[in-house]
């Protein structure tokens, strides 16, 4: 394995030393990778960050003074977290000697500043045209190598002044421009094992048939050419041996993305104010989850229950959800102090959502939480990463009649969900008993009290195309809002909106300006659209009819 930050041998290339900069995964700024032989100075990306660029330079001035020699610059990839610093320094750029090497068409986005093949459109970074004096694998400088499937594979061999050679490979998918690099026995590998992250796939170039043919491409690398380590653009390297396993899942993954939209700055805003519209709720949610099983648990233990309370309380692992949660919050507090980038703070939701959904189990908590409840925290997490990946999820939106739905509804919020009955028959199994009793003392009666009115209007309306769980679900979470803003009577009532039909929800409390955008977007998932009504006074769903 290779050491930080320290010169060592290349392995396989003998009197070549490498000097790498590992960076933990950070959306801004790559690794780097130094070489140094007799005869020529290597880069492998300079990534974006400043003080890298700064050790950069110092050791190729040092190298430089011990023996003259050309420098060039080989880029894995357009993408500006791999390149910003090459093209904003101009120190570097007068490096004596210095060559920029680069896939062809990554040359052309270059040279051009094109920010969105370079990324910079997303990172809201601004560039100026980078010089490339070696445009790789071009016409008649590449060679075509047949893998196995018949998947062609371009490749370019660059003889050195060492009497050594580096070998370029084409693996787009991506990017078009992507490469990678084999030098002595290291293969550097730019982005491919992330390449179907959440926020990378489906930017600007993205392509999912390349991606999976250039899986294949590096299966064939690593099975023909002499590979001992692959060095990734993000993070430590990796020996070749644990590299099939990681193309396995990686395959696995860009399989499924074929319906992914691109992430494109439109996306990005709209998953920038999906993500603080989450902090904002997840925090809500798991808290009133949380609450609920801690009132469990003192009810369960003041009955003699204490190991029925304790398992109640390991189901739900509140104190590392917070732990996510506080630390999205404190990550939060960085972007608006200007200490990180949009795109950082969204890529960090993605990472608080996937540990979250590891430690949130939803299905084990069904007769303690309000099934509604979980299924609004469940789709609280699935949406958002829907938005970032750009998926439509229109598979659930059926004809539907709204006032046999709304009735059901009502009833089911307004109904005691557990009989006398089912206790007195649980008496004689001790489980089954415990259960019941849980049922019991977890209940919490929100619309007790509260006087609930369904207007379903005197003319008789069309089916409606509308999800019924997530539609009937989003009603629930804004009744238990009126309710928890101090409303005692909250009406519902069903009209026609021209050809729509529409469902006025009122109560004397109002929602905040977060609550409607949240809402909004939650209701638009189910097949409705929300507004304020026109005399203001409540929230107007239109919702148009299915299709005769």
């Amino acid at each position: 394995m290779l050491e930080d930050q320290r010169w060592q041998p290349v392995p396989e290339a003998a009197g070549a030393e490498i000097y790498p900069f590992f960076r933990k995964p950070d959306v801004t700024c790559s690794n780097a990778y130094l070489i140094r032989t007799p005869g020529e100075i290597l880069i492998v990306d300079t990534g974006a960050d400043a003080g890298q660029m700064d050790r950069i330079l110092a050791l190729v001035e040092e190298s430089l003074r011990e023996a003259p020699r050309p420098v060039t610059l080989f880029i894995t990839h357009c993408h500006a977290d791999h390149c910003y610093q090459a093209i904003r320094d101009r120190r570097f750029r007068s490096l004596p000697g210095l060559t920029v090497a680069v896939e062809a068409e990554g040359a052309r986005a270059l040279e051009s500043a094109d920010p969105a093949r370079t990324a910079t459109e997303i990172m809201g970074w601004e560039i100026e045209p980078l010089q490339v004096g070696l445009p790789l694998l071009a016409g008649r400088d590449r060679e075509v190598l047949e893998t196995e499937g018949g998947i062609a594979l371009y490749r370019q061999e660059i003889p050195l002044r060492s009497g050594d050679a580096l070998v370029v490979y084409h693996t787009p998918g991506h990017s078009p421009d992507s490469i990678c690099i084999r030098f002595g026995g290291l293969l550097f590998i730019g982005d491919l094992l992330f390449a179907t992250s959440p926020g990378v796939a489906g930017i600007a170039g993205w392509d999912q048939p390349a991606l999976l043919e250039s899986i294949e491409r590096v299966r064939w690398i690593l099975d023909r050419e002499p590979v001992g380590l692959c060095c990734p653009g993000h993070g430590r390297c990796i020996p070749a041996p644990a590299m099939p396993a990681l193309l396995d899942r990686l395959a696995g993954d860009a399989a499924r993305l074929s319906d992914i939209g691109t992430f494109d700055r439109h996306r990005l805003d709209a998953s920038l104010e999906h993500t603080v519209d989450l902090l904002q709720e997840a925090n809500r949610v798991f808290t009133v989850i949380a609450g609920r099983l801690d009132a469990l648990a003192y009810r369960l233990e003041d009955l003699g229950e204490a190991e029925e309370a304790r398992r109640y309380l390991e189901l739900f692992k509140s104190d590392r959800i917070d732990e996510f949660l506080v630390e999205f919050s404190q990550f939060a507090d960085e972007y608006r102090a200007g200490n990180k980038i949009e795109v950082q703070l969204v890529l960090k939701a993605v990472q608080v959502i996937q540990r979250i959904e590891a430690h949130f189990a939803g299905d084990r908590l069904n007769h303690v939480v309000d099934a509604s409840l979980l299924r609004r925290t469940g789709r609280l997490l699935t949406d958002f990463m829907n938005t970032i990946m750009g998926y439509q999820d229109t598979a659930h939106l059926a004809a539907t009649d709204l006032p046999s739905l709304l009735r059901d509804t009502v009833a089911g919020v307004s109904a005691c969900p557990f009989s006398d009955e089912a206790f007195i028959e649980a008496a004689d199994d001790p489980a089954a008993y415990r259960a019941e009793l849980v049922s019991r003392l977890a209940y919490l009666p929100l619309f007790e009290g509260v006087t609930l009115s369904l207007d379903t209007g005197s003319s008789s309306l069309p089916p409606v195309l509308v999800d019924r769980e997530r539609f009937s679900d989003e009603v629930v979470g804004v009744l238990e809002d009126l309710v928890a803003a101090g409303a005692v009577e909250v009406r519902l009532s069903l009209r026609r909106e021209g050809d729509a039909v529409g469902l006025l929800i009122q109560g004397p409390a109002v929602l905040s300006a977060r609550r409607l955008r949240f809402y909004r977007r939650k209701f638009g998932l189910a097949g409705a659209s929300l507004a304020i009504s026109r005399d203001g006074t409540g929230l107007l769903l239109v919702l148009r009819p299915a299709a005769p």
